[in-house]
This record gives structure tokens, sequence and C-alpha cells, in this order.
């Protein structure tokens, strides 16, 4: 597989693949993690997943790649999306040493692939479990399974099982699944992306134009964080010490609520701001070369952007899945192969986008 391609045009396509893997983990993951979606693992995995399997399938060396891939990865998550909680990079991490060790030791590229996606999405639910679980305590699970009590109260249904451990087993179901489902579809992209490598029509020429502003700065006012944490310190306290029945409902719930609270506090208020600027320095002072190449991995997302909407309005005739995995193929085929004006310029072609 892709074995026509030479070793200027592997490292290329693996320099895009991972900044493409970034842009998912900034944009994508960023969004979701914000809105604390249950399926941002399966959304966000799943693609990143697609992005290691490419880089596998295009490397020769898959560890050494893949971990180089994964800290330019790190790296710009934590510049660009410093909200994503530390999970997510757990995530992130698992996924890239799991897919270089599944496809450098497993030659059967279809199992690989089933393998690798079905472990990672796994993995990604139970994380997902165990986040809620350290956020909330057995306080959630327990009012899980008071509200199914009242369920079966009411309407007369007979559950075998509690219902907190029903929706982990849905949860996990789902995944596992997923996993699948996907891996084959992984599977199936490879081997599509590798038969329509090299075709014309895929082989854009991009402008200056064909960007878009992708990134702003905010500048945060200092005081918010300390205002934050007297706030929390308050509340806490309050969730404690204002309820007078220490077993009443109220103040459980509370207590469950401020603890989330200041585990989310601590992370994005304090931890997170103190190791960007550790990580800005670090990359300052101690490694150069490193930041070259993060700051090259950033200028590829304005087009990387473009390629995917002008992909999604080709595509708007179709419906479902067979829409999905157009956007998936013809997206890497073009970002895989694109060329700036300056690239034709040096060798004395031109061509038009």
């Amino acid at each position: 597989m892709f074995a026509t391609l030479t070793d200027s045009d592997r490292r290329l396509a693996i320099q895009r693949l991972t900044a493409l893997w970034a842009l998912n983990e900034c944009g994508l993951g960023g969004v979701l993690h914000a809105f604390n979606s249950p399926f941002t693992g399966l959304l966000v995995g799943s693609l990143a997943m697609v992005c290691i399997a490419f880089i596998c399938a295009l490397s020769e060396q898959k560890w050494k790649t893949v971990m180089t891939s994964l800290l330019l990865v790190l790296v710009i998550k934590a510049l660009v999306s410093p909200h994503s909680s530390p999970t997510a990079y757990l995530a992130v991490t698992f996924q890239a040493v799991t897919g270089a060790l599944i496809y450098r030791f497993i030659p059967y590229l279809s199992i690989a692939s089933v393998l690798f996606v079905t472990l990672g999405l796994i993995e990604s639910a139970l994380q997902r479990l165990l986040t809620l679980t350290i956020l909330y305590g057995n306080t959630l699970w327990d009012a899980i399974n008071i509200w199914g009590e009242w369920v079966t109260e009411r309407w007369g249904v007979l559950m075998p099982v509690s219902s907190a451990s029903l929706i982990i087993w849905t949860y996990l179901t789902i995944h596992l699944a997923a996993g699948v489902l996907i891996g084959w579809s992984v599977y199936k992209s490879l081997k599509a992306v590798s038969s329509e490598w090299g075709k014309g029509q895929y082989q854009l020429v991009l402008t200056e134009t064909d960007t878009r502003t992708f990134f702003k700065v905010r500048k945060k006012n200092k005081w918010r964080r300390y205002v934050f944490f007297l706030a929390l310190i308050a509340m806490i306290v309050f969730a404690y010490s204002g309820v007078p029945d220490p077993e009443s409902n109220i103040q459980q719930g509370l207590i469950a609520v401020m603890r989330a609270f200041a585990i989310l506090t601590l992370w994005y208020v304090f931890l997170a701001p103190a190791l960007i600027r550790w990580l800005q320095g670090y990359l300052s002072k101690k490694h150069k070369q490193l930041s070259i190449e993060v700051a090259q991995t950033m200028e590829m997302f304005p087009r990387f952007l473009w390629i995917i909407d002008r992909v999604r309005t080709e595509s708007s005739g179709l419906r479902s899945l067979r829409r999905l995995k157009y956007i998936v193929v013809h997206s890497l085929l073009y970002i895989l192969q694109y060329r700036t004006h300056d690239d034709t310029d040096s060798n004395g072609t031109s061509q038009k986008s």
C-alpha cells in the first residue's frame, strides 16, 4: 500500500496528517470538550485514529514516526486548547501508542484497523466513566439508581440490573459496536485513498486567498481567576455547612456539584494557564527546532479548513453514510496532495486549482 510514493511525498503526507490530527484535537475536540459532550471520545477519537492509521500506513518506522507526531500534537493542543482536560491528553497518548504497536506487529491491515479503533474507543468510554466518578463521586450513580427506581415504580418496568449499570453497559456497547464499524471503515478508507492517489483531480494548487483566519487571541483579565477562587471557597463552605442535615439530598447534590466545580476550576483557571506558560518558555529556550515545526504545522490549518469546506460543498448531493465516507476520503486525498503556488513556481510549472 502506497508503494509508489517517493520518500519526499511520504514525509510531506505524514507532516500533513500530523497537522490534521492536531487540528482535530484543537478544533473539534476543543468545542466538544467545552460542551462536555458524552460522545467526545467517539467523534474526536475516531478522526484521530484515522490520522494515526494513515501515518502508520505511510511510515516504515511506525513507532518513531507516530511518537514524533504525537509530541507535536500534544504541544499544539496545549498551546491552542489549554481548556482541555488532562484526560484528553491521556486519550491522545493511548491512541498513538496503541496504534503504533498494533500496526507494527499485526501484518493484516483489516484486523489491525478494527482492533486499533475498537480498543481506542473502549478506552475512551472507560475513561469518561472514570472521570464522571472522580468528578461527582458515587453520588452520581446513586442518583441514577434512585431515578431508575422511580421509573420502575411509576411505569411498572422490571429492570434486572440497576439503572447505573444499565447506562454503563449501554455506553460501553455503543463504543464497542462503533469501534468495529469505524475500524472497518478506516481499512476501506486506506484502500480507497491508496487506489486514487496520484490522480490529477485531487492535486489542487492553493493560493493565498484559500485561507481563513482560524485563531483569535483574546486577552483575559487576571482578576477573574481570583474571583473564581473566592467564589469556589464560599460555595464549598456553604455546601458542607449550609444545610443542617448532612444526609439530605440537597446537601449531597451541592457537595457533588462543588466537587466537580472545584476540580474543573483548579485545572482550567490555575493549572492549565501555568502549564501553558511553562511550555511556551520551554519551547522558545530549549527546543527551537520543535517550535519551528509547531509553527509550520499550525500554518496548514487554514488550508485544511478550506479544503474540508470544499469537499463538504461537493458532497451536498449525497446523504448520510455515503456523504460521510466521501468527505473523509476526498478530504484526505486533497489534503495529502495539494500544492501551493510557491511549490509549483519552484518546479517551473503552473496549475489551476
